[in-house]
């Protein structure tokens, strides 16, 4: 059985739009453009402090296929404000998943059914840039206040995001082996 998923897009702050489908969290996100050539490696992009306030498009076609386990993770939580995919998996298959991608429960919001090849290359050559996606409710507003809410976003220019994202304790990893 597929599932129907609701319309979504996605808007450049330099106003090229993007129509898909949405995934995950319904809602609105706002953050800096980045995609991510990587054919695996979904979860430890998701989770990695790096990606603080970042909208991430993934050029892999398909994602979700390894599902979601508990010693992958970068961190102790999904960083990333938003999420692209092409082809989200309808169910995991590896023998290390222990769940699905659950971008909903994490309240992550993301956008599938695109061309995230365009998208890419749009990126690259005009370099980085905010973007929204806006899914549910939100992607029914009118293009012109979508984008606004897009330029409005902060920059990533200057941001001290550090101190946003290191952990308030110090801890020490155990050696094994």
């Amino acid at each position: 059985m597929l599932t129907t998923r609701e319309p979504a897009v996605l808007i450049l702050e330099d106003g090229r739009t993007f129509t898909g489908r949405a995934y995950g969290h319904r809602g609105s996100t706002v953050g800096e453009a980045v995609f991510s050539t990587g054919m695996t490696g979904y979860q430890e992009t998701l989770t990695d402090p790096s990606y603080h306030r970042q909208v991430v498009v993934m050029t892999a076609p398909h994602v979700g296929n390894t599902g979601w386990n508990d010693e992958d993770d970068e961190s102790g939580r999904i960083w990333v404000s938003g999420f692209v995919v092409r082809d989200p998996a309808l169910r995991p298959s590896n023998w290390r998943s222990e769940r699905s991608l659950e971008l909903d429960a994490k309240g992550v919001v993301g956008i599938c059914d695109l061309d995230t090849r365009a998208l890419t290359r749009h990126l690259r050559e005009r370099g980085a840039m905010r973007a929204g996606i806006f899914s549910g409710d939100a992607a029914s507003a009118p293009r012109e206040r979508l984008l606004t809410q897009v330029i409005d976003a902060p920059s990533m220019t200057g941001a001290a995001l550090a101190e946003q994202v290191a952990t308030q304790v110090a801890y020490g990893v155990p050696a094994v082996g």
